[in-house]
């Protein structure tokens, strides 16, 4: 799944999930023939720590959970969390926009 727009550590970038990992970020990413999109329009997204509650459907994903103050970076697994005015607004996994 291609993400565009998406605000990480203060500059807009897009960034390519597969099989549960970011794999690819920059500026201008081409889309897949088959692969999902998804335009966030300048959310922020963070990676998910411990203190972010999971809902009931994630909790299989508590073990991937990351130390607080940690970056998106290339191999950060998902879920990532999608903040907007510093309000959680949901959650981004590679299935999100299917």
């Amino acid at each position: 799944m291609l993400i565009r727009n998406a605000m990480i550590d203060g500059r807009l970038t897009d960034l390519r999930l597969m099989h549960g990992r970011v794999q690819e970020m920059g500026v201008g990413l081409q889309k897949g023939l088959y692969e999902s999109e998804l335009d966030l329009a300048g959310d922020e997204l963070r990676p998910l720590t411990a203190d972010i509650p999971l809902p009931p459907r994630l909790r299989r994903f508590s073990r991937r959970v990351q130390p607080p103050g940690a970056h998106i970076t290339p191999g950060t697994p998902a879920p990532l969390t999608r903040w907007r005015g510093g309000v959680l607004t949901g959650y981004i996994d590679e299935h999100a926009a299917d």
